[in-house]
């Protein structure tokens, strides 16, 4: 950028990511902002909550829940370059395992794969 900063563009692919697809489909609000705090249950690998984390910004958070331990070392690995991600291994459907680890949030984004979630 002409003042110095470092622009990086990436792919946010609306076929692998629900979030991406809602907004390219016309969705006019997500409340996720800059400075929003976001629970984001089923997290998988990370690549949506790195976009989420991009979103909020560095004043804002992301607790991201993932219960396969495979994904979940994806996600601690991506957290480590992304301070305002918070990664938890925890089964989505037992909130109360990681209640203690979640402040209070402005958005709750639902990602899971298995319908009883």
């Amino acid at each position: 950028n002409e003042d110095g900063t470092k622009i990086e563009y990436r792919v946010w692919n609306p076929f692998r990511s629900k979030l991406a697809a809602a907004i390219l489909g016309g969705v006019d609000n997500i409340w996720i902002v800059p400075g929003a705090r976001v629970l984001y249950l089923g997290a998988a690998s990370g690549t949506t909550v790195s976009h989420v984390s991009d979103l909020v910004g560095p004043t804002g958070v992301v607790y991201a829940i993932e219960f396969s331990h495979r994904s979940g070392r994806d996600l601690v690995n991506m957290a480590k370059k992304r301070t305002n991600v918070i990664p938890i291994i925890e089964d989505a459907r037992h909130p109360a395992k990681y209640r203690m680890l979640v402040g209070m949030v402005d958005v709750i984004f639902s990602d899971v794969a298995q319908p009883d979630q």
